[in-house]
Order: structure tokens, then sequence, then C-alpha cells
């Protein structure tokens, strides 16, 4: 069984009408949006998964249900794929897609009484001014359980955190007078996301507590990754991918970091940005990822970023919105069956 996940950058730009969509946004003219669908479709198309996992999807089901019926079909001009949508994340709506002649029978909403406690607010402190407030997800985890063909039931946990990004960051970081503010800022955005992270691991460690032989498989953009950026380094913020796969003092609740162990260090990149702070240009980061449970490890075939598939849908340095499918690569991930402890 293949998962992939992926952000698809802004699928939302592709579109307009919401319940009533057709191609094209303010961002993007029809043409142009067509061009965006079909290289995600290609990239879709090339890795054939069984279940593929979106970040920045579009705010509506019926434009999902529009890019699926115009580029990702099946036998007779069906779609290939059906679609569940995460509860809320406005303009970046978070996706679990089954491909319908895959190895998954069936995929459903998990509906027990810990996964629908994450829509509750919990106390964090994210302004750093040390007061306790309530804070919820800033797009709720999207928990699906998953019936692979011939095997036990897998969960997969869908996770977008809070983005790093501050308005007009750039500018006021290079501006002394105005970098002091900048920094209260990015620490705001980097307490959001701690939080966030956290919360799913309190989850996830319930959740195993209770079956130490829990299949989980917990993906998505976490918007970090491994190193320490200098908010972590000085300023003394977590970094969210230790916080999910667990604390050494529980070796028995640590999560399983595929990539890691399969792809090579210099491939280890989902994204590249621009680092104004550290002041390197198109930094590769690695903000897409997997973690699997103690359960599940043992069935872990391999995993990898989707480099090649990527890089055939770029188009010159893929400034141009036209010009790239995403601003980020798929990462993949095979299961073997039986899925069992």
């Amino acid at each position: 069984m293949k998962i992939v996940n992926w952000n698809i950058e802004w699928m939302n730009n592709w579109f307009s009408g919401n319940r009533d969509p057709q191609w094209g946004s303010g961002s993007l003219s029809a043409d142009e949006a067509r061009i965006c669908a079909r290289r995600a479709a290609n990239i879709i198309n090339s890795l054939a998964p069984d279940l593929l996992c979106i970040q920045e999807g579009p705010s509506a089901s019926e434009e999902m249900a529009l890019f699926l019926g115009d580029f990702l079909t099946g036998a007779g001009g069906a779609p290939a794929y059906e679609a569940l949508i995460g509860i809320d994340g406005g303009a970046q709506k978070l996706y679990a897609l089954r491909r319908l002649d895959g190895q998954i029978a069936a995929m459903e909403r998990a509906t027990d009484a810990l996964t629908e406690g994450l829509q509750d607010d919990w106390d964090a402190d994210v302004d750093g001014d040390m007061m306790l407030e309530g804070y919820g997800y800033t797009r709720q985890p999207l928990v699906v359980d998953i019936d692979p063909v011939g095997s036990q039931p897998v969960r997969v946990v869908i996770l977008h955190t809070k983005s790093k990004f501050v308005r007009n960051g750039e500018r006021r970081w290079r501006d002394p007078s105005e970098r002091q503010g900048f920094v209260f800022d990015a620490l705001k955005a980097r307490r959001r996301i701690s939080a966030e992270g956290f919360r799913l691991r309190t989850y996830l460690d319930a959740v195993v507590a209770d079956d130490p032989t829990a299949r989980i498989v917990v993906t998505g953009d976490w918007n970090d990754g491994p190193g320490r950026d200098l908010f972590e380094r000085s300023y003394l913020t977590h970094n969210v991918a230790d916080i999910v796969l667990g604390s050494t003092f529980t070796p028995d609740l640590i999560f399983h970091h595929p990539l890691i162990a399969n792809v090579a260090p210099a491939a280890l990149f989902t994204a590249r940005f621009d680092d104004f702070i550290d002041d390197v240009p198109d930094r590769p980061l690695l903000l897409d990822h997997f973690a699997v449970s103690p359960g599940l490890r043992s069935r872990v075939k391999d995993a990898g970023i989707a480099h090649d598939a990527f890089e055939t849908e770029l188009e010159g340095d893929g400034r141009s919105r036209t010009e790239r499918a995403s601003d980020h690569r798929p990462i993949w991930l095979e299961l073997e069956a039986p899925l069992r402890a």
C-alpha cells in the first residue's frame, strides 16, 4: 500500500465559485489554473498512491471534485479517487483521497472520543505573556481510518501546522528599528506551532498507551524539520518534528521517521525557500514528514521524496506559478501487507 503526502500550493487559487466551481480565480486565469492542475495530476498519476493526503486543498469539496473529474479519472471517465475534506482551514483545507481501484477497500473519518477531543481548545501560552489562554488548531488535523485490502485497519493523521510566515518579514528583519517587533511576531508563530505539536503528541501517547500495537501514520506539512533555526537555538522555541516523534525517555512510544531512514542526506528536502535570517538563498528544507507508530514500523517497506516526478513538471526556474506543480515536493511511504503488529 502506498501513501503519498503533498502540500499542493494554494489549490484554492485554481478555482472560484466554491459550491458552484469554475476554473480560474483572481490569482490565476482559467487556462493558468488548468496548467497547474495538469502538472499536479501528472505527478499524482506517476506516483499512483492508494491514499493521497493533501494540504492547501480548495475550500469546497465541489472544487476538489472538479479537479478529480477533469484531471484524475479512471475507466469510463469517472473520477479515480474519493475525497474526505477537513472540517476547517478556510482556503487551505486538508484532504484524504482514496484511489478507488487501489489497495484500500474503505476509508472513513475517525470519530472516537480521543479524536473528537482534538477539536477542543486547550490551555497554552502562545504569546509569551506568561498567561495560559484557550488555543485551538489553526487547521484541525484530519484523522481517517483506512481498511487496506487483506490487512488490518490503519489510522492516518494529516497535520498542517501554523505557518512560520510573518508579513513583511524580510523588510522588518533587515530594518533595525523593526527587527524586535518581527522577532516577537515570529516567536508567536513558532509558539503556536509548538502548541499544536504538543497537543498532537498528547493524543498519540494516549492512543498508543491504550493499544501498543496501534497502526498509525502521521503525515503532512509540519512547517518545521530537522536542525535548529535561530529561534530554536537562541529564543528556546521547540522543534515540532522532535515533539511529534516522541521522547527518548519513553522509547516504546517513539514514532519512526522513514524518510530519515531511507533518503540520502543530500536529497532530504521537500521545499526550497530563501532564508533571510541565516542569509541562505534557496535553502533546502524538510518540511513534510511521515511518522510511523511502533506497532507499524516493521511493515515499512520503503519511503522517499518524489524529486524526479516533481522535476519532470518543473519548467525553467519554476518561479512563475504555472512553471511548477507546487512549492513543495510530494513524499511517499510504502507499507507491506499484512499490516499487523
